[in-house]
């Protein structure tokens, strides 16, 4: 057996199927950002989102301990409107 010269060398694909590949994937990457662009949230709403952010807790950490300590507590919220809870009294009949 004989090596083969180096102009019998067919490459495994044709180029023009290589530059076919990578054109449909450019295609699809250009295709899904504008897709993405178009169907984005608050795009013609005319509304501006606010970003409202709450003080965060602040800890403290003992040194040499393994947990985190809470420096206070933090804030629990009750409704501003509170409806008691109705009950009916359970009747028997004998």
């Amino acid at each position: 057996m004989s090596p083969k010269a180096r102009g019998d060398y067919k490459a495994p694909r044709d180029r023009r199927e290589v530059w076919t590949a990578v054109a449909v994937a450019v295609a699809i990457v250009v295709a899904t950002g504008i897709l993405v662009w178009f169907v984005r949230p608050n795009q013609g709403s005319g509304s501006s989102t606010t970003v409202t952010t709450s003080p965060s807790a602040t800890s403290t950490t003992v040194a040499g301990a393994a947990t985190t300590v809470p420096a206070t507590t933090p804030a629990t919220s009750t409704p501003a409107t509170s409806t008691p809870a109705t009950s009916t009294p359970a009747t028997s009949t004998p």
